[in-house]
């Protein structure tokens, strides 16, 4: 990478925190001098800015959404402005298809060695961080050559279709034209030491309903299965992991149980939903919303424990899994409820001749995640926004979700050559 090289861009928007009061730029003379300096008409180029900063102001609560979109539009107008030389009243296809190009292989002046923040602090001022580049170096040789992975390309797809998405609703453009890029423009460029498809941890939907229909049968005909039913359908259905099922320690002298208070009623818009507050990874608290099929499970659970009301009260301190003590049961507990579903799902497929698929069962009996996986990835490929399931899974952007849980370009290409005939 040619470190000399020079960078003629700049960074355009400051933190989720400084976004609201970015648009007068009175505390960014770099930034107001860079505007100024491009060869375009000043008056569309601030216009451009000012449609943009608003774009962002409305993820500007959610951190991991905001970073990635931002990310994805100060570059792409770096280009717009610097290479292809235009306004974005004036993007069309052609010019999209010719970003995605320059997003492969781009200047080695645009890309840094690591990620440096956009504005620094400098007497009282919001000054450019001469080190910030569109791009960075991500792999472990910072001197090796600058390479974009597909999951990457495709977040960037994400962040525009949304942005050009808002511009096309305020008549800013009149189509999005991201619509007619062709989907070869989009991938990244092949590489021969990765032949292989993704490996996604799941089940796949006939495992799913086979599990799920053992369990109900298994609860129906003894009690002692009402806690596997619902321990199953919860971490499938909420994208939970073991350990927030759990007790967690919060510091070094309190423990944080998970309760039936965590479930909350609320209503938006004249409607009720119903969401639970999760104590997840990293000590992050975040909401999962209750699909409305899950509610007869949670009141089934409800029953079974002999609670007086069907759905959660405010304030209720009753475990959601409580044990035979009246405590809650722990991770290593919730692991082994997980195992005996698995192993009785997979007993069952012995018994009905589906030899193959126990095999399979057993195989994963103690991948947790499966379930996990599995709940986001049928939640997406129903149609779900990615970026409110990402929130929901609580990852800090639709970036790795997306690299992670999308599947379907793979879905539809096996299904197709299954068709094949011979």
């Amino acid at each position: 990478m040619n470190s000399k090289a020079r960078f003629s861009g700049f960074p355009l928007f400051d933190t989720a925190e400084l976004i609201h009061e970015q648009a007068e730029l009175a505390l960014y003379p770099d930034l107001r001098a860079a505007l100024a300096a491009l060869p375009l008409d000043q008056d569309s180029v601030q216009q451009d800015y000012l449609v943009t900063q608003r774009f962002l102001v409305k993820y500007s609560d959610v951190s991991g959404t905001y970073n990635r979109f931002r990310s994805e539009v100060q570059r792409f107008l770096n280009y717009l402005w610097l290479i292809a030389r235009r306004q974005l009243s004036q993007v069309d296809t052609d010019t999209v298809s010719s970003y995605f190009t320059f997003l492969k292989t781009p200047p080695a002046a645009w890309v840094s060695p690591g990620i440096y923040p956009a504005f620094v602090d400098q007497d009282d001022l919001r000054r450019s961080n001469p080190a910030w580049r569109p791009m960075a170096q991500r792999s472990k040789n910072a001197q090796g050559p600058y390479s974009v992975s597909q999951a990457s390309l495709n977040a960037s797809r994400t962040a525009l279709q949304t942005f050009f998405k808002y511009l096309v609703n305020r008549d800013y453009l009149q189509r999005n034209p991201l619509l007619d890029v062709r989907k070869r423009d989009r991938n990244a460029k092949p590489s021969l030491n990765q032949d292989r498809d993704a490996e996604v941890r799941r089940l796949t939907d006939w495992q799913w309903s086979y599990l799920l229909e053992t369990l109900t049968e298994l609860a129906s005909e003894n009690a002692k299965f009402e806690r596997h039913l619902f321990v199953i359908v919860t971490m499938k259905s909420l994208f939970l992991r073991v350990s927030e099922l759990a007790p967690r320690p919060v510091d070094r002298s309190q423990m944080r149980t998970p309760t039936f208070g965590d479930f909350r009623r609320t209503v938006v818009d004249g409607e009720p939903y119903w969401v639970y507050s999760v104590f997840g990874k990293g000590d992050k608290t975040r909401q999962v919303t209750l699909p409305d099929a899950y509610l007869g499970y949670l009141k089934r659970w409800r029953v079974h424990l002999g609670l007086p009301s069907p759905l959660p009260v405010p304030g209720e301190s009753i475990p959601i899994l409580p044990s035979n003590k009246g405590d809650a049961i722990g991770k290593r507990q919730v692991q082994r409820i997980y195992e005996q579903a698995m192993v009785a799902a997979a007993d069952r497929m012995e018994r009905e001749g589906f030899t193959d698929e126990a095999k399979q069962m057993l195989a994963i009996r103690s991948e947790t995640h499966y379930l996990r996986h599995t709940g986001a990835s049928q939640a997406i490929e129903a149609g779900g926004d990615i970026r409110h399931i990402s929130e929901e899974l609580g990852h800090a952007n639709a970036t790795f979700t997306e690299s992670v849980y999308v599947n379907s370009e793979q879905t539809r290409r096996r299904t197709e050559g299954r068709r094949r005939l011979v």
